[in-house]
């Protein structure tokens, strides 16, 4: 019998190494490298932009950019963190039969990105068209405070801080347009499940973004490293967030948002962006996000009980999605510049007012 309980202590010694272990595993080899700072690389910037043309045009105007030194300006998240961006103020001498701006874009990086990287082919445009430009690095990446990311949960609560921002700095009579990349695109678009925005908001601009941080941390493992214990993986990762950062990956998503958009009087159009070749974030995450924006999704009750009927969303001409052909993740801009820059320029022009009802 002793001999019986001395093996079995073992033995469970030996499964409970083996349990914290492998819970060490996933904190030190999937939550700290996923939901930490991350210093970019020049080699991540040539990575990113696939080829030397494209990396040659981020180049130049990057250096553009540049030339025209922007402001750094700062917040006070609402968890205490000092969030900082690039001011780029309408100049009437670079926009052309225009005597004072159009309005104003905030315009969101993704993850571990920075700002200039994402919106470098995009910057010269938007500037020369008129617009007022804040260009805030998100928290936990380049010049903003932060220890840990949370893909859009909280960084949605500090987009909206720095859309009051912007009208602080340019003003509030004026339309005020958000774009996002990436996970700057679950940001803009989890933003707008806040009761509080700025009544001038007058449009979101949702460039290749994810659904919900679960959905999107669930795809690379499952799918890009094909790890065999992604589900647990997963779960041990949300213990680790709900310790650390005090959020879980499925405390809020775009479909969230998104419904809260649908009882505004006026809902708050969006312009979704995909390109077809993405390897990154699935298109469908964002056909998903559209469908959810045209369609209202309700339970039958009784007998019926747990089918589900979609009806068409009233608002539903508020929404508008569009593919380009062939473009990998998050530079359909530099890829087909002629048709983006297009669409969104439309875009802006059909919704340059102040908004309804938020």
């Amino acid at each position: 019998m002793k001999q019986y309980l001395k093996t079995l202590g073992a033995v469970v010694g030996i499964i409970a190494a083996l349990v914290l272990l492998y819970l060490a595993a996933v904190y030190l080899f999937v939550f700290v490298p996923s939901f930490t700072r991350y210093n970019l690389k020049e080699a991540d910037i040539k990575k990113y932009f696939r080829t030397e043309e494209f990396y040659s045009a981020y180049l130049k105007e990057k250096s553009w950019f540049e030339s025209k030194k922007p402001e750094t300006v700062s917040i006070a998240s609402d968890d205490g963190l000092k969030l900082v961006a690039y001011s780029l103020p309408f100049d009437k001498a670079d926009s052309e039969g225009i005597d004072e701006p159009l309005g104003t874009l905030v315009l969101m990086h993704g993850y571990h990105s920075e700002p200039v990287r994402e919106y470098a082919s995009l910057l010269h445009f938007y500037h020369d068209l008129g617009y007022n430009i804040l260009l805030p690095y998100q928290r936990t990446h380049g010049l903003s405070e932060g220890k840990y990311i949370t893909f859009g949960i909280k960084e949605r609560v500090d987009l909206v801080s720095w859309m009051k921002k912007a009208n602080e700095i340019f003003g509030s009579d004026k339309p005020l347009f958000v774009q996002g990349i990436s996970m700057g695109c679950a940001t803009a678009v989890m933003s707008l499940g806040s009761p509080d925005l700025p009544p001038n908001l007058s449009g979101v601009v949702a460039d290749c973004g994810f659904t919900s941080p679960k959905a999107i941390i669930w795809k690379v493992l499952k799918k890009d490293k094909k790890l065999p214990t992604a589900s647990l993986m997963l779960e041990i990762g949300d213990y680790w967030m709900r310790k650390f950062i005090g959020v879980g990956m499925e405390d809020y998503s775009t479909f969230d948002a998104i419904d809260f958009n649908k009882q505004r009087v006026e809902q708050i159009p969006i312009l979704f962006i995909h390109g077809t070749e993405d390897e990154f974030v699935p298109i469908e995450m964002t056909e998903q996000n559209f469908a959810r924006c045209i369609g209202n999704f309700s339970e039958l009750r009784g007998g019926d009980l747990g089918n589900v009927v979609v009806s068409a969303n009233p608002q539903s001409d508020r929404y508008k999605y569009i593919q380009i052909k062939d473009s990998p993740h998050a530079i359909a801009n530099v890829v087909n510049p002629e048709k983006y820059r297009s669409e969104v320029k439309k875009f802006f022009e059909k919704y340059s007012n102040k908004g309804g009802e938020k």
